[in-house]
C-alpha cells in the first residue's frame, strides 16, 4: 500500500466531516426513536442565533434606550416584529424541547459506556441555554423584565457566605441598574452564543463518533449490537427527506406562534414601584415557588447540589439490563414530576404577593 493510500485508509476524525454519516441503519430512521427532539433543538439554536443577530442590529443596552429600541423594532422596523416574536418564543419553546429530549435520552438509556460524556455535555447545553434566556430577560427594560430579574437574582443572597459577593457580581452592584443591562447583554449576545456553539458541535461529534443514534440493543461498552446494524441505507435520501421533514414543521410552528401571538412588552422600568405580582421566569418559578415552603439554605444550595450530583454520576450505577436500576428511574421520575409540579402551581395558583388563587 502506498503511503497516500494509507493516509486515505485512516479513519476521518474531522468534526466537520463527523457531521453527516453516509449511510445510517435503518432501524435509526423510526422517528419514534427520537421523535426529531435533537434536530428541532439545534434548528432551534439557527434561529435563535439568526435572529439574534438581526434584533442586535436596532438595540441599544442602555436603560435610557432599551426599552424605546424595543418598540421601535417592534413597531417600526419591516419584519421587526415577526423576528422579535420568533426569538422571544423559540427561546421559551427551546427549554421545552431539551428537556424533553433529555428525558427521551434517559428512558432509553443513550448515556451508558461511551456516551456518558455526551450526556455531561447534554448538561451542559440545558444549563447554557436556561442562563441565555435569563440574560435576554433583562433586555426589553420593561416591568415585568426588570422584576422578574430582581426576584431571580435576589435568590443568590441566601447562599451562605458568598451569596451577598456573588449577587454583586451577577447584577454589577446592589440593585438591577445599567452595569446589570450590560452585563446581561454582554452574556446574552456574546458568550454564551459561542459557548452554546461550540458545545453544540461537541455534542453531535460525539454522537457521530458513537456509532449515531442509540438503537438500544447494547452491550457492555455502551455500542449497540452487530444485529442493530446488518440493514444500512444511505443517509441521502432517506436521512436528509425525514430532517427537512422535521425542521419544516418546527418552523411553520414557530412561525404561527410568532405570527399570532407577540411577545410581551409592558410598561417602562420603574425601580421604584414595585408591582403587585413578581414572579421569576417560568422556569425559574419552581425554586421561588420552593422558598415558601422549605428553608432558604436548603432550596439554594443543598438541592441544587444533590440534584447536580445525581444527574452527573447516575450513569455510573451498574445496571443488570438497559433500562438501568428501579431506583434510579424512580428518583429521575419523581425529580421531573415534583420541577413541574412546583412550576405549575407558581405560575397557575399564585396571584398577587404570591397568595394562593384558586
Amino acid at each position: 500500500m502506498t503511503k497516500k493510500a494509507e493516509i486515505s485508509a485512516k479513519p476521518k476524525r474531522n468534526i466537520f466531516l463527523h457531521a453527516r454519516p453516509r449511510t445510517v441503519p435503518a432501524a435509526a430512521l423510526r422517528f419514534r426513536l427520537t421523535w426529531g427532539l435533537g434536530g428541532a433543538a439545534a434548528l432551534m439554536v439557527i434561529v435563535q442565533l439568526v435572529t439574534g443577530i438581526l434584533l442586535n442590529f436596532s438595540y441599544e443596552p442602555t436603560p435610557l434606550a432599551a426599552y424605546g429600541s424595543v418598540q421601535h423594532i417592534h413597531f417600526d422596523i419591516l419584519f421587526g416584529r415577526l423576528f422579535r416574536n420568533l426569538h422571544h418564543w423559540t427561546g421559551h419553546a427551546l427549554i421545552v424541547i431539551v428537556s424533553l429530549h433529555m428525558l427521551r435520552v434517559f428512558f432509553s438509556s443513550a448515556f451508558r459506556g461511551t456516551r456518558y460524556l455526551n450526556w455531561i455535555i447534554g448538561l451542559g447545553l440545558l444549563s447554557l441555554i436556561l442562563l441565555a434566556n435569563f440574560s435576554g430577560y433583562l433586555l426589553p427594560w420593561d416591568q415585568r423584565a426588570y422584576w422578574a430579574v430582581t426576584i431571580a437574582t435576589s435568590i443568590l443572597e441566601y447562599l451562605p457566605g458568598i451569596g451577598p459577593a456573588l449577587l454583586m457580581v451577577v447584577r454589577g452592584g446592589s440593585d438591577i441598574g445599567p452595569v446589570t443591562l450590560h452585563i446581561f447583554h454582554t452574556l446574552h449576545t456574546g458568550l454564551m452564543p459561542l459557548l452554546l456553539l461550540l458545545l453544540m458541535l461537541w455534542h453531535f461529534w460525539k454522537i457521530r463518533r458513537a456509532g449515531g443514534l442509540f438503537l438500544g440493543e447494547c452491550g457492555d461498552d455502551g455500542h449497540e449490537s452487530a444485529a442493530t446494524e446488518l440493514t444500512r441505507l444511505p443517509a441521502r435520501p432517506h436521512l436528509f427527506v425525514r430532517e427537512k421533514a422535521a425542521a419544516a414543521v418546527v418552523l411553520a410552528a414557530l412561525l404561527y406562534a410568532a405570527i399570532f401571538f407577540n411577545a410581551p412588552l409592558g410598561m417602562l422600568a420603574n425601580p421604584g414601584l414595585t408591582p403587585k405580582t413578581v414572579k421569576a421566569p417560568w422556569y425559574f418559578i419552581g425554586l421561588q415557588e420552593l422558598l415558601i415552603h422549605v428553608n432558604p439554605v436548603v432550596v439554594v444550595l443543598v438541592l441544587p447540589l444533590l440534584t447536580i450530583s445525581f444527574l452527573l454520576f447516575f450513569p455510573m450505577v451498574k445496571a443488570d439490563n438497559v433500562k438501568g436500576t428501579k431506583l434510579v428511574r424512580l428518583l429521575f421520575i419523581g425529580l421531573g414530576l415534583t420541577l413541574t409540579l412546583l412550576t405549575i402551581v407558581g405560575l397557575v395558583f399564585r396571584g398577587p404577593g404570591m397568595e394562593w388563587i384558586f
